[in-house]
């Protein structure tokens, strides 16, 4: 670690550019030993030349360096798109967002949602988005055979099968995207980030993230935190599980250190309260929802496998407009008395090759396919309905072909000007309230808004009280106070 650190202090003494700011103490070994951050190390600032596209916006193409350690070296280009502020008298400069992922592009959801923002923002501020690096229309990676590859299979019933299936995605990538794939990490994006900034003109940075786009604003937030005046997290990852987890969690993956199977479970928890109560309105709502499910679970365990009802429900507890579709889907299903026989096939997502571009690269996952083993017992049998899926869920990147030597593992509490709002629902199945609360800290001055709402991110759950809160902040930067709370603009099977 001595060697590397002082392999990039050289690098950054050889191109001009300014040692990073000492970091505030930090009780997380990672931080204590992160390497001083790289910065834009001199890259040039790209001239973006707007012209008309998707009817109302403005695109233009961005050239960034591949590798920020050569700012002279290979570029590539970014995709970038903005919607002009309506009232130019009244502008405040450029609002950037991230829509998530990863592997969301920028570009198309700028797109679908820029009519929702409120008029005062969309008056204030031209809205701008970009497809980061790999990803859509900004260099991206290709996987050829990709979408022939095996299935994983189950990774209980033959793991060794499982693991090498998981491992082909990966193997394709390297062999179509060469050296692309090594400079893909959250701190790569964020310092894209930061020349975009420079190159609309604004001399601090606006951003809006939801779910992967928080941990892109935290990386931002630490690596520049100079340059940060608004600052909005919907939707939050905890940076430190998301990075390396705390000390003990070293043989964790990503979802379990973040407990992402206890939130799937609270909010499942809701559904049957909620359509309990609801009476008629809920098609599953007769006798007791919570057992009716368990029957309906344990008949899937031993027959078809539970692998489609829970991606049914997985999917359905991510927005609650769901939910009526979900009742009537579990009414008509099949419920057996008893409890539920082992596990042997459970749901596990698989993900993309622009998400696993990125998240394998940014996060710490155990290395050993025996590792999952020896959690999938423990997970299983503290969450049955969730616990094998949180497990699996980054298997894929269990020999992942890249790494990205300037990826960002913290620390998380660089001193900034101005407090980052970080807003929740309160029953989110993807980033739970306790990853909020917990990136709150870890940033130091995280200002909690909680929506008493279900689903992921405020773009499921939408909220007027919440939307006009940030609206305050992003405009006047006048924060929430901690603890406020405010309702859903609509409840489950109204």
């Amino acid at each position: 670690m001595k060697a590397l650190l002082a392999a990039v202090a050289l690098l950054l003494a050889a191109c001009g550019a300014p040692a990073a700011a000492p970091a505030p103490p930090s009780s997380s070994p990672a931080a204590a030993e992160a390497p001083p951050a790289l910065g834009t190390n001199g890259a040039a600032v790209p001239a973006l030349r707007w012209t008309p596209c998707h009817g109302k916006f403005q695109c233009a193409p961005a050239a960034v360096p591949l590798s920020y350690r050569e700012p002279k070296g290979p570029a590539l280009t970014l995709s970038v798109i903005r919607l002009p502020a309506s009232d130019p008298g009244r502008r405040l400069g450029s609002l950037f967002f991230n829509f998530g992922g990863p592997g969301t592009d920028g570009v198309g959801e700028l797109t679908r949602f820029a009519d929702r923002y409120p008029p005062e923002l969309r008056a204030r501020f031209d809205l701008v988005s970009f497809d980061p690096r790999g990803i859509g229309g900004s260099a991206p990676i290709s996987c050829p055979g990709a979408d022939h590859a095996p299935a994983p299979g189950s990774p209980l019933r033959q793991p060794d099968a499982y693991f090498a299936a998981s491992a082909a995605l990966g193997k394709a990538c390297a062999a179509g995207s060469g050296a692309l794939l090594s400079h893909l990490s959250t701190a790569n994006v964020a310092r894209d980030l930061e020349l975009l900034r420079q190159a609309v003109g604004d001399p601090a940075l606006n951003f809006y993230g939801y779910s992967y786009g928080t941990y892109l604003g935290g990386t931002y937030a630490n690596l520049f935190p100079d340059k940060v005046r608004a600052m909005t997290l919907d939707g939050t990852l905890d940076l430190a599980a998301n990075a390396t987890g705390q000390p003990g969690q070293e043989k964790e993956p990503v979802d379990v250190r973040a407990d992402v199977a206890g939130a799937q479970q609270q909010e499942l928890e809701q559904f049957f309260a909620v359509c309990a109560a609801a009476g008629p309105k809920c098609a599953f709502s007769a006798g007791d929802p919570k057992a009716r499910f368990a029957g309906v679970f344990a008949h899937a365990s031993r027959s078809t496998g539970v692998g489609s009802l829970m991606k049914t429900v997985d999917s359905a507890l991510y927005q609650s407009g769901r939910w009526k579709r979900l009742a009537q889907t579990l009414s008509a299903m099949p419920a057996d008395p008893g409890p539920a026989a082992p596990v042997l096939d459970p749901y596990v997502p698989t993900h993309s090759p622009a998400f696993l571009a990125v998240q394998c690269v940014d996060s710490d996952n155990p290395a050993s396919p025996a590792d999952y083993a020896a959690l999938a017992a423990r997970e299983s049998a503290r969450q049955p309905y969730f616990g094998l899926g949180s497990v699996f869920s980054m298997a894929q990147c269990v020999g992942w072909p890249a790494r990205d030597e300037d990826r960002y593992p913290g620390p998380w509490n660089r001193a900034r000007k101005n407090p980052v709002v970080v807003l929740n629902n309160r029953f989110d199945p993807a980033t739970p309230l306790h990853n909020a609360q917990a990136t709150a800290a870890e940033l130091g001055d995280g200002r909690v808004l909680v929506v008493d709402g279900y689903g992921h991110t405020s773009l499921d759950a939408p909220s007027a009280c919440a939307s006009a809160a940030l609206t305050r902040y992003l405009t006047d930067l006048a924060a929430p106070a901690e603890g406020t709370t405010c309702a859903p603009d609509a409840v489950p099977f109204s």
